[in-house]
């Protein structure tokens, strides 16, 4: 996106009766000479679960896994909604989220996707240089669009 445009984004939840099947976030990228561009970055329940199956510890469901996409993939938009994904995502219960936390779900959004890559754009928001995430800096790395650009490609 160049400094001379805008992103808008929303997200459509689709259902099979009371299932949650995909989130979709469809981006309109609106250029100042009034061009929309239209980008769809869609997380299905099935790739969620064919994951979940790999991770051996407990893992979100697919419902709540969706609370912590919202967050991700919207950014700033979805403001509201951090900390919940930041409780969702500190499976230890540390008050921190670390990168094995974040990495581990990630494919799910950015196929192809592992933790050496997003360790590049993790490191930065890690002020403390630990590894870990804490609220803040969680909150800053979300604010920031990284997974949002990660999963529209661009980086």
């Amino acid at each position: 996106m160049d400094d001379n445009s805008r992103l808008r984004v929303h997200e459509v939840l689709h259902r099979k009766g009371d299932e949650i099947t995909e989130a979709e976030y469809v981006y309109d990228e609106i250029h100042s000479n009034g061009k929309i561009r239209q980008h769809h970055v869609h997380v299905k329940r099935e790739e969620f679960e064919r994951l979940a199956k790999t991770i051996k510890k407990p893992w979100l469901s697919f419902n709540s896994f969706t609370k912590v996409t919202r967050a991700l993939l919207m950014g700033h938009h979805a403001a509201e909604d951090i900390p919940e994904a930041f409780r969702l995502l500190d499976t230890d219960d540390s008050n921190t989220i670390d990168i094995g936390e974040l990495a581990a779900f990630m494919p799910a959004i950015i196929p192809n996707s592992n933790s050496y890559m997003l360790l590049r754009y993790f490191q930065p928001a890690d002020t403390n240089n630990d590894y870990r995430l804490n609220l803040d800096e969680f909150t800053a790395f979300i604010k920031k669009g990284v997974v949002r650009d990660l999963a529209l490609g661009r980086n």
